[in-house]
Protein backbone atom coordinates (compact mmCIF):
# COMPACT_ATOMS: atom_id res chain seq x y z
CA UNK A 1 0.00 0.00 0.00
CA UNK A 2 2.83 2.34 0.79
CA UNK A 3 4.54 1.67 -2.56
CA UNK A 4 1.36 2.53 -4.47
CA UNK A 5 1.04 5.81 -2.59
CA UNK A 6 4.63 6.71 -3.49
CA UNK A 7 4.00 5.97 -7.17
CA UNK A 8 0.94 8.20 -7.25
CA UNK A 9 2.95 10.90 -5.54
CA UNK A 10 5.72 10.65 -8.16
CA UNK A 11 3.19 10.76 -10.99
CA UNK A 12 1.66 13.84 -9.55
CA UNK A 13 5.07 15.44 -9.29
CA UNK A 14 5.79 14.69 -13.01
CA UNK A 15 2.47 16.18 -14.01
CA UNK A 16 3.28 19.23 -11.94
CA UNK A 17 6.66 19.54 -13.71
CA UNK A 18 5.05 19.25 -17.14
CA UNK A 19 2.42 21.79 -16.27
CA UNK A 20 5.16 24.04 -14.99
CA UNK A 21 7.06 23.70 -18.32
CA UNK A 22 3.92 24.36 -20.31
CA UNK A 23 3.47 27.51 -18.42
CA UNK A 24 7.00 28.59 -19.32
CA UNK A 25 6.79 27.92 -23.11
CA UNK A 26 4.39 26.77 -25.76
CA UNK A 27 5.44 24.35 -28.57
CA UNK A 28 3.59 23.96 -31.87
CA UNK A 29 4.35 22.57 -35.34
CA UNK A 30 3.39 22.87 -38.95
CA UNK A 31 3.55 20.11 -41.62
CA UNK A 32 4.28 21.11 -45.23
CA UNK A 33 1.64 20.22 -47.80
CA UNK A 34 3.85 17.53 -49.36
CA UNK A 35 4.64 16.12 -45.89
CA UNK A 36 8.36 16.47 -46.52
CA UNK A 37 9.07 18.98 -43.72
CA UNK A 38 7.90 19.68 -40.20
CA UNK A 39 8.44 23.15 -38.78
CA UNK A 40 8.55 23.55 -34.96
CA UNK A 41 7.84 26.87 -33.32
CA UNK A 42 8.59 27.77 -29.68
CA UNK A 43 6.75 30.61 -27.91
CA UNK A 44 8.51 31.49 -24.64
CA UNK A 45 6.31 32.59 -21.78
CA UNK A 46 9.21 32.74 -19.35
CA UNK A 47 12.22 34.26 -21.11
CA UNK A 48 14.61 32.42 -18.80
CA UNK A 49 13.20 29.02 -19.60
CA UNK A 50 15.64 26.25 -20.58
CA UNK A 51 14.32 23.96 -23.32
CA UNK A 52 16.01 20.57 -23.56
CA UNK A 53 16.88 18.80 -26.79
CA UNK A 54 14.91 15.73 -25.61
CA UNK A 55 11.78 17.81 -25.08
CA UNK A 56 11.62 18.81 -28.75
CA UNK A 57 12.72 15.37 -29.98
CA UNK A 58 10.02 13.66 -27.92
CA UNK A 59 7.44 16.15 -29.11
CA UNK A 60 8.29 15.46 -32.74
CA UNK A 61 8.07 11.71 -32.24
CA UNK A 62 4.76 12.09 -30.46
CA UNK A 63 3.39 13.55 -33.71
CA UNK A 64 4.11 10.25 -35.47
CA UNK A 65 7.18 11.58 -37.31
CA UNK A 66 9.76 8.84 -37.77
CA UNK A 67 11.84 9.74 -40.87
CA UNK A 68 14.44 12.40 -41.46
CA UNK A 69 14.46 13.86 -37.92
CA UNK A 70 17.16 16.53 -37.85
CA UNK A 71 18.68 15.68 -34.50
CA UNK A 72 21.79 17.83 -34.93
CA UNK A 73 19.70 20.85 -35.91
CA UNK A 74 17.45 20.32 -32.90
CA UNK A 75 20.48 20.07 -30.60
CA UNK A 76 22.08 23.23 -32.03
CA UNK A 77 18.74 25.01 -31.84
CA UNK A 78 18.54 24.34 -28.13
CA UNK A 79 22.23 24.95 -27.40
CA UNK A 80 22.18 28.33 -29.15
CA UNK A 81 18.71 29.18 -27.77
CA UNK A 82 17.50 30.23 -31.21
CA UNK A 83 13.87 29.97 -30.05
CA UNK A 84 12.82 33.05 -31.94
CA UNK A 85 13.45 31.14 -35.17
CA UNK A 86 11.38 28.43 -36.78
CA UNK A 87 13.07 25.01 -36.59
CA UNK A 88 12.99 22.48 -39.41
CA UNK A 89 12.79 19.48 -37.14
CA UNK A 90 12.50 16.79 -39.81
CA UNK A 91 12.99 16.57 -43.57
CA UNK A 92 11.69 13.85 -45.86
CA UNK A 93 13.36 12.64 -49.02
CA UNK A 94 12.17 14.23 -52.26
CA UNK A 95 11.30 11.80 -55.05
CA UNK A 96 13.64 12.03 -58.04
CA UNK A 97 11.37 12.12 -61.05
CA UNK A 98 12.38 10.33 -64.22
CA UNK A 99 13.69 12.52 -67.03
CA UNK A 100 11.71 12.71 -70.25
CA UNK A 101 13.29 11.28 -73.37
CA UNK A 102 14.74 13.98 -75.62
CA UNK A 103 15.08 14.26 -79.40
CA UNK A 104 18.45 15.83 -80.24
CA UNK A 105 18.93 17.24 -83.74
CA UNK A 106 22.31 16.68 -85.38
CA UNK A 107 21.89 19.72 -87.61
CA UNK A 108 21.20 23.41 -87.18
CA UNK A 109 17.44 23.82 -86.86
CA UNK A 110 17.46 27.62 -86.79
CA UNK A 111 15.70 29.21 -89.72
CA UNK A 112 16.94 31.94 -92.02
CA UNK A 113 20.18 32.66 -93.79
CA UNK A 114 23.48 32.35 -91.95
CA UNK A 115 25.51 35.30 -93.12
CA UNK A 116 29.29 35.23 -92.88
CA UNK A 117 31.37 38.30 -92.14
CA UNK A 118 34.50 38.62 -94.26
CA UNK A 119 37.87 39.58 -92.81
CA UNK A 120 37.42 43.14 -94.06
CA UNK A 121 34.17 43.44 -92.11
CA UNK A 122 31.81 43.18 -95.08
CA UNK A 123 29.03 40.61 -95.25
CA UNK A 124 29.08 37.80 -97.82
CA UNK A 125 25.58 37.95 -99.29
CA UNK A 126 26.32 35.33 -101.96
CA UNK A 127 27.03 32.45 -99.56
CA UNK A 128 23.89 32.36 -97.44
CA UNK A 129 24.55 28.83 -96.09
CA UNK A 130 20.86 27.97 -96.11
CA UNK A 131 21.31 24.41 -97.38
CA UNK A 132 22.26 21.68 -94.90
CA UNK A 133 23.68 18.83 -96.96
CA UNK A 134 23.56 15.25 -95.75
CA UNK A 135 24.66 11.95 -97.22
CA UNK A 136 22.87 8.63 -97.30
CA UNK A 137 22.91 6.97 -93.85
CA UNK A 138 23.93 10.18 -92.05
CA UNK A 139 22.34 10.50 -88.58
CA UNK A 140 19.83 13.37 -88.67
CA UNK A 141 18.73 13.22 -85.05
CA UNK A 142 18.83 10.83 -82.11
CA UNK A 143 16.87 10.14 -78.95
CA UNK A 144 18.31 10.31 -75.46
CA UNK A 145 16.11 7.67 -73.73
CA UNK A 146 13.93 8.49 -70.74
CA UNK A 147 15.81 8.14 -67.44
CA UNK A 148 14.53 6.27 -64.37
CA UNK A 149 13.81 8.16 -61.16
CA UNK A 150 13.80 7.23 -57.46
CA UNK A 151 11.02 7.13 -54.84
CA UNK A 152 10.96 9.59 -51.98
CA UNK A 153 9.96 9.15 -48.30
CA UNK A 154 7.79 11.55 -46.29
CA UNK A 155 8.41 12.39 -42.62
CA UNK A 156 5.90 9.69 -41.61
CA UNK A 157 7.97 7.03 -43.40
CA UNK A 158 5.56 6.68 -46.32
CA UNK A 159 6.87 6.09 -49.84
CA UNK A 160 6.38 8.88 -52.38
CA UNK A 161 6.40 7.41 -55.86
CA UNK A 162 8.42 9.19 -58.51
CA UNK A 163 6.96 10.35 -61.82
CA UNK A 164 8.19 8.34 -64.79
CA UNK A 165 9.84 10.09 -67.72
CA UNK A 166 7.89 10.18 -70.97
CA UNK A 167 9.20 8.50 -74.12
CA UNK A 168 9.85 10.42 -77.35
CA UNK A 169 9.22 9.48 -80.97
CA UNK A 170 10.55 10.70 -84.30
CA UNK A 171 8.28 12.51 -86.71
CA UNK A 172 10.08 11.32 -89.82
CA UNK A 173 9.34 12.42 -93.37
CA UNK A 174 10.46 11.30 -96.82
CA UNK A 175 13.94 9.91 -97.51
CA UNK A 176 14.51 9.03 -93.85
CA UNK A 177 14.42 5.84 -91.80
CA UNK A 178 14.54 4.86 -88.14
CA UNK A 179 17.23 2.44 -86.98
CA UNK A 180 16.25 -0.92 -85.51
CA UNK A 181 16.88 0.22 -81.94
CA UNK A 182 14.52 3.16 -82.49
CA UNK A 183 17.10 5.68 -81.27
CA UNK A 184 18.38 7.20 -84.51
CA UNK A 185 16.78 8.82 -87.52
CA UNK A 186 18.95 8.51 -90.64
CA UNK A 187 18.86 9.77 -94.21
CA UNK A 188 18.02 7.24 -96.93
CA UNK A 189 19.32 9.51 -99.71
CA UNK A 190 21.85 12.23 -100.46
CA UNK A 191 20.24 15.65 -100.23
CA UNK A 192 19.48 18.43 -97.78
CA UNK A 193 17.79 17.97 -94.43
CA UNK A 194 14.98 20.27 -93.35
CA UNK A 195 12.07 20.46 -90.93
CA UNK A 196 8.66 20.81 -92.53
CA UNK A 197 6.03 21.44 -89.88
CA UNK A 198 7.37 19.11 -87.22
CA UNK A 199 8.63 16.39 -89.58
CA UNK A 200 12.30 15.85 -90.40
CA UNK A 201 12.80 15.05 -94.09
CA UNK A 202 15.51 14.97 -96.75
CA UNK A 203 15.01 16.63 -100.12
CA UNK A 204 16.95 14.86 -102.88
CA UNK A 205 15.90 17.52 -105.43
CA UNK A 206 16.45 21.18 -104.57
CA UNK A 207 14.19 23.57 -106.52
CA UNK A 208 14.47 27.36 -106.72
CA UNK A 209 13.08 30.02 -109.05
CA UNK A 210 16.33 31.91 -109.69
CA UNK A 211 19.85 31.89 -108.33
CA UNK A 212 20.45 35.45 -107.18
CA UNK A 213 20.75 37.52 -104.01
CA UNK A 214 17.65 35.92 -102.58
CA UNK A 215 18.95 32.35 -102.72
CA UNK A 216 22.70 32.94 -102.69
CA UNK A 217 25.06 30.27 -103.98
CA UNK A 218 23.81 26.68 -104.07
CA UNK A 219 25.88 23.70 -102.96
CA UNK A 220 23.66 20.61 -102.82
CA UNK A 221 24.19 16.86 -102.42
CA UNK A 222 21.38 15.85 -104.77
CA UNK A 223 19.90 17.26 -107.99
CA UNK A 224 19.03 20.93 -108.55
CA UNK A 225 16.22 22.38 -110.63
CA UNK A 226 16.28 26.10 -111.36
CA UNK A 227 13.01 27.29 -112.87
CA UNK A 228 14.48 30.62 -113.93
CA UNK A 229 17.98 32.04 -114.42
CA UNK A 230 21.40 31.89 -112.81
CA UNK A 231 22.73 35.40 -112.35
CA UNK A 232 26.31 36.52 -112.90
CA UNK A 233 28.68 36.06 -109.98
CA UNK A 234 26.77 33.18 -108.36
CA UNK A 235 27.58 29.47 -108.28
CA UNK A 236 25.54 26.28 -108.40
CA UNK A 237 27.08 22.96 -107.34
CA UNK A 238 25.25 19.65 -107.23
CA UNK A 239 26.45 16.10 -106.65
CA UNK A 240 23.89 14.89 -109.19
CA UNK A 241 22.06 16.54 -112.12
CA UNK A 242 21.36 20.24 -112.68
CA UNK A 243 18.57 21.59 -114.86
CA UNK A 244 18.27 25.32 -115.63
CA UNK A 245 15.05 26.26 -117.38
CA UNK A 246 16.20 29.81 -118.06
CA UNK A 247 19.53 31.49 -118.86
CA UNK A 248 22.94 31.25 -117.28
CA UNK A 249 25.03 34.39 -117.10
CA UNK A 250 28.63 34.75 -115.90
CA UNK A 251 28.22 32.10 -113.22
CA UNK A 252 30.00 28.93 -112.09
CA UNK A 253 28.09 25.66 -112.44
CA UNK A 254 29.34 22.23 -111.40
CA UNK A 255 27.29 19.04 -111.79
CA UNK A 256 28.15 15.55 -110.60
CA UNK A 257 25.77 14.22 -113.26
CA UNK A 258 24.22 15.75 -116.39
CA UNK A 259 23.63 19.49 -116.93
CA UNK A 260 20.82 20.95 -119.06
CA UNK A 261 20.43 24.68 -119.80
CA UNK A 262 17.21 25.27 -121.72
CA UNK A 263 17.84 28.83 -122.91
CA UNK A 264 21.61 28.83 -123.15
CA UNK A 265 24.56 30.56 -121.52
CA UNK A 266 26.40 33.83 -122.03
CA UNK A 267 29.39 33.51 -119.76
CA UNK A 268 30.46 37.14 -120.20
CA UNK A 269 34.05 35.95 -120.40
CA UNK A 270 34.01 34.55 -116.86
CA UNK A 271 31.27 31.94 -116.77
CA UNK A 272 32.44 28.35 -116.24
CA UNK A 273 30.68 25.00 -116.44
CA UNK A 274 31.93 21.57 -115.40
CA UNK A 275 29.94 18.33 -115.48
CA UNK A 276 30.84 14.70 -114.95
CA UNK A 277 27.96 13.81 -117.24
CA UNK A 278 26.71 15.30 -120.51
CA UNK A 279 26.19 19.04 -121.00
CA UNK A 280 23.23 20.17 -123.10
CA UNK A 281 22.61 23.87 -123.78
CA UNK A 282 20.76 25.84 -126.45
CA UNK A 283 23.90 27.88 -126.98
CA UNK A 284 27.17 28.62 -125.18
CA UNK A 285 28.87 31.98 -125.63
CA UNK A 286 31.99 33.51 -124.05
CA UNK A 287 32.35 30.71 -121.49
CA UNK A 288 34.62 27.88 -120.37
CA UNK A 289 32.92 24.48 -120.61
CA UNK A 290 34.19 21.02 -119.68
CA UNK A 291 32.38 17.68 -119.73
CA UNK A 292 33.65 14.25 -118.76
CA UNK A 293 31.26 12.92 -121.41
CA UNK A 294 29.72 14.79 -124.37
CA UNK A 295 28.52 18.33 -125.07
CA UNK A 296 25.35 19.05 -127.09
CA UNK A 297 24.31 22.52 -128.28
CA UNK A 298 22.98 24.53 -131.20
CA UNK A 299 25.89 26.97 -131.16
CA UNK A 300 29.33 27.42 -129.55
CA UNK A 301 30.51 31.02 -129.81
CA UNK A 302 33.94 32.27 -128.71
CA UNK A 303 34.16 29.68 -125.95
CA UNK A 304 36.74 27.27 -124.56
CA UNK A 305 35.00 23.89 -124.78
CA UNK A 306 36.34 20.45 -123.78
CA UNK A 307 34.55 17.08 -123.98
CA UNK A 308 36.10 13.74 -123.03
CA UNK A 309 33.86 12.09 -125.65
CA UNK A 310 32.20 14.18 -128.40
CA UNK A 311 30.96 17.69 -129.20
CA UNK A 312 27.71 17.52 -131.12
CA UNK A 313 26.08 20.62 -132.68
CA UNK A 314 22.56 20.16 -133.98
CA UNK A 315 19.74 22.46 -135.03
CA UNK A 316 19.19 25.05 -137.72
CA UNK A 317 22.58 26.73 -137.26
CA UNK A 318 24.64 24.01 -135.50
CA UNK A 319 27.62 26.36 -135.59
CA UNK A 320 31.02 26.55 -133.91
CA UNK A 321 32.28 30.12 -134.23
CA UNK A 322 35.57 31.23 -132.69
CA UNK A 323 37.19 29.90 -129.53
CA UNK A 324 38.61 26.41 -129.15
CA UNK A 325 36.70 23.13 -129.07
CA UNK A 326 38.34 19.90 -127.92
CA UNK A 327 37.01 16.34 -128.03
CA UNK A 328 38.45 12.83 -127.88
CA UNK A 329 36.06 11.16 -130.31
CA UNK A 330 34.20 13.51 -132.65
CA UNK A 331 33.27 17.11 -133.35
CA UNK A 332 30.03 17.28 -135.36
CA UNK A 333 28.56 20.54 -136.71
CA UNK A 334 26.87 22.16 -139.68
CA UNK A 335 28.96 25.33 -139.74
CA UNK A 336 32.52 25.78 -138.44
CA UNK A 337 34.06 29.23 -138.34
CA UNK A 338 32.71 32.32 -140.14
CA UNK A 339 33.67 34.80 -142.81
CA UNK A 340 34.19 37.60 -140.30
CA UNK A 341 35.57 35.68 -137.33
CA UNK A 342 39.34 35.79 -136.85
CA UNK A 343 39.99 32.15 -135.98
CA UNK A 344 38.21 28.96 -134.92
CA UNK A 345 40.21 26.08 -133.41
CA UNK A 346 39.21 22.42 -133.29
CA UNK A 347 41.23 19.74 -131.49
CA UNK A 348 40.71 15.98 -131.60
CA UNK A 349 42.75 14.50 -128.76
CA UNK A 350 44.22 11.11 -129.72
CA UNK A 351 45.82 10.44 -126.32
CA UNK A 352 43.45 7.59 -125.53
CA UNK A 353 43.87 6.13 -129.02
CA UNK A 354 47.67 6.29 -128.74
CA UNK A 355 47.58 4.63 -125.31
CA UNK A 356 45.38 1.89 -126.75
CA UNK A 357 47.72 1.41 -129.67
CA UNK A 358 50.69 1.19 -127.33
CA UNK A 359 48.80 -1.44 -125.35
CA UNK A 360 48.02 -3.24 -128.60
CA UNK A 361 51.71 -3.27 -129.59
CA UNK A 362 52.68 -4.58 -126.19
CA UNK A 363 50.00 -7.23 -126.36
CA UNK A 364 51.09 -8.22 -129.88
CA UNK A 365 54.67 -8.72 -128.69
CA UNK A 366 53.45 -10.76 -125.77
CA UNK A 367 51.32 -12.87 -128.08
CA UNK A 368 54.32 -13.67 -130.27
CA UNK A 369 56.10 -14.93 -127.20
CA UNK A 370 53.02 -16.90 -126.10
CA UNK A 371 52.57 -18.40 -129.58
CA UNK A 372 56.14 -19.69 -129.56
CA UNK A 373 55.63 -21.10 -126.11
CA UNK A 374 52.29 -22.59 -127.19
CA UNK A 375 53.92 -24.35 -130.17
CA UNK A 376 56.78 -25.67 -128.02
CA UNK A 377 54.37 -27.02 -125.41
CA UNK A 378 52.30 -28.76 -128.10
CA UNK A 379 55.46 -30.32 -129.56
CA UNK A 380 56.48 -31.49 -126.09
CA UNK A 381 52.99 -32.92 -125.55
CA UNK A 382 53.18 -34.88 -128.81
CA UNK A 383 56.52 -36.40 -127.83
CA UNK A 384 55.15 -37.24 -124.39
CA UNK A 385 52.14 -39.02 -125.93
CA UNK A 386 54.50 -41.18 -128.02
CA UNK A 387 56.53 -42.05 -124.92
CA UNK A 388 53.38 -42.98 -122.98
CA UNK A 389 52.27 -45.30 -125.81
CA UNK A 390 55.70 -46.93 -125.94
CA UNK A 391 55.82 -47.56 -122.18
CA UNK A 392 52.28 -48.90 -122.16
CA UNK A 393 53.06 -51.48 -124.88
CA UNK A 394 56.47 -52.52 -123.49
CA UNK A 395 57.46 -55.19 -120.96
CA UNK A 396 60.07 -53.19 -119.08
CA UNK A 397 60.39 -53.32 -115.28
CA UNK A 398 58.43 -50.75 -113.21
CA UNK A 399 56.19 -50.23 -116.19
CA UNK A 400 53.18 -49.14 -114.10
CA UNK A 401 55.15 -46.62 -112.03
CA UNK A 402 56.68 -45.03 -115.12
CA UNK A 403 53.33 -44.95 -116.90
CA UNK A 404 51.62 -43.23 -113.95
CA UNK A 405 54.39 -40.62 -113.72
CA UNK A 406 54.09 -39.80 -117.44
CA UNK A 407 50.29 -39.50 -117.18
CA UNK A 408 50.68 -36.90 -114.37
CA UNK A 409 53.21 -34.99 -116.48
CA UNK A 410 50.76 -34.97 -119.41
CA UNK A 411 48.01 -33.53 -117.20
CA UNK A 412 50.30 -30.73 -116.05
CA UNK A 413 51.37 -29.97 -119.63
CA UNK A 414 47.75 -29.84 -120.83
CA UNK A 415 46.92 -27.32 -118.08
CA UNK A 416 49.83 -25.11 -119.14
CA UNK A 417 48.73 -25.24 -122.79
CA UNK A 418 45.15 -24.26 -121.82
CA UNK A 419 46.43 -21.28 -119.79
CA UNK A 420 48.47 -20.00 -122.74
CA UNK A 421 45.48 -20.49 -125.03
CA UNK A 422 43.32 -18.29 -122.79
CA UNK A 423 45.96 -15.55 -122.87
CA UNK A 424 46.01 -15.67 -126.67
CA UNK A 425 42.21 -15.41 -126.79
CA UNK A 426 42.03 -12.20 -124.67
CA UNK A 427 40.56 -9.15 -126.40
CA UNK A 428 42.99 -6.94 -128.26
CA UNK A 429 42.32 -3.19 -128.78
CA UNK A 430 40.68 -2.63 -132.17
CA UNK A 431 40.07 1.15 -132.21
CA UNK A 432 40.38 2.74 -135.64
CA UNK A 433 42.12 6.10 -135.94
CA UNK A 434 39.52 7.20 -138.48
CA UNK A 435 36.85 7.03 -135.74
CA UNK A 436 38.34 10.20 -134.26
CA UNK A 437 37.17 12.87 -136.66
CA UNK A 438 35.59 16.21 -137.50
CA UNK A 439 32.32 16.07 -139.42
CA UNK A 440 30.88 19.18 -141.07
CA UNK A 441 27.49 18.99 -142.81
CA UNK A 442 27.83 22.52 -144.16
CA UNK A 443 30.87 24.79 -144.50
CA UNK A 444 34.21 24.95 -142.73
CA UNK A 445 35.32 28.53 -143.27
CA UNK A 446 38.82 29.74 -144.05
CA UNK A 447 41.13 30.39 -141.10
CA UNK A 448 39.83 27.41 -139.17
CA UNK A 449 42.63 25.47 -137.53
CA UNK A 450 42.25 21.73 -136.91
CA UNK A 451 44.57 19.54 -134.84
CA UNK A 452 44.02 15.78 -134.76
CA UNK A 453 46.58 14.15 -132.51
CA UNK A 454 50.07 15.07 -133.67
CA UNK A 455 48.89 16.37 -137.08
CA UNK A 456 47.65 19.91 -137.78
CA UNK A 457 45.60 21.32 -140.64
CA UNK A 458 44.70 24.91 -141.53
CA UNK A 459 41.73 25.57 -143.78
CA UNK A 460 42.97 27.94 -146.47
CA UNK A 461 39.78 27.89 -148.49
CA UNK A 462 36.24 26.98 -147.53
CA UNK A 463 35.52 23.25 -147.27
CA UNK A 464 32.01 21.83 -147.65
CA UNK A 465 30.28 18.63 -146.55
CA UNK A 466 33.43 16.92 -145.34
CA UNK A 467 34.94 14.46 -142.89
CA UNK A 468 38.42 15.23 -141.59
CA UNK A 469 40.61 12.71 -139.77
CA UNK A 470 44.21 11.67 -139.16
CA UNK A 471 45.05 8.59 -141.25
CA UNK A 472 48.24 7.98 -139.30
CA UNK A 473 50.52 9.95 -141.59
CA UNK A 474 48.54 13.04 -142.62
CA UNK A 475 45.26 14.90 -142.22
CA UNK A 476 42.70 13.53 -144.67
CA UNK A 477 39.70 15.50 -145.94
CA UNK A 478 36.99 13.44 -147.68
CA UNK A 479 33.38 13.90 -148.67
CA UNK A 480 30.76 12.68 -146.22
CA UNK A 481 29.08 9.31 -146.56
CA UNK A 482 25.49 8.77 -145.43
CA UNK A 483 26.83 6.62 -142.58
CA UNK A 484 28.82 9.60 -141.28
CA UNK A 485 25.60 11.46 -140.57
CA UNK A 486 24.08 8.82 -138.28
Amino acid sequence: MEEKINTITNQNENLDNQEEKLLKYKISHLISANRLKVYVRIDLIDKETEINYEDILNYVKEQGIIYGINENEIRNYCDKKEFAKELVAASGKDPFNGKNAEVVYNFDTSKGNKLIERKDGTIDFQNLNNIINVKKDDVLCHIIPAQEGADGIDIYGNKIEFKKGENANFNNGKNTYITDDGLQLKSSADGCVKISGSAVLVEDIYTVNNVDNETGNIDFNGSVIINGDVRAGFSVKAKQDIKVRGLVEGAYIEAGGDLVINKGMNGMGKGTIYAKGNITSKYIENAIIKSEKSIYAEALINSDVTAKESIILRGQNAAIIGGISRANDMIYAKTIGSKINSETNLVIDLSNYQEEQAAFAKKRNENLKFKNEFNNKNKELKELEETIDFIFNSNIENKNVMHKSLILKRMKLNNEINDIKKLLEEDIPTDNIANHKVICKGIIYTNTRIAIGWMKYRVKQDVSYSKIYNDGSDITVVALNPSDLD
